[in-house]
């Protein structure tokens, strides 16, 4: 098994700016639940040790808008 340690000194900051990111990046792209995906990520990156984290981040940057803004459905013709 493979152990992954860093002090909490070091954790909780790197935490907080990933947080942080992506909930700027969310709202940037007007998404809801940009609240959601940051403690997600802060949630995440404790538990399971950064495995969490990496999980979070590849699954927000998969589901967020690409080009900002809301998602519309196109009427039919």
């Amino acid at each position: 098994m493979v152990e992954i340690t860093m002090s909490v000194y070091l954790a909780v900051p790197l935490a907080l700016l990933g947080s942080a990111w992506i909930y700027h990046d969310a709202k940037k792209r007007e998404m809801d639940t940009a609240d959601m995906w940051a403690v997600g990520f802060f949630v995440g990156f404790f538990v399971p040790p950064f495995i969490g984290a990496i999980a979070v981040y590849a699954f927000y940057l998969q589901k967020r808008n690409r080009r900002g803004g809301t998602v519309h459905a196109v009427p039919p013709e």
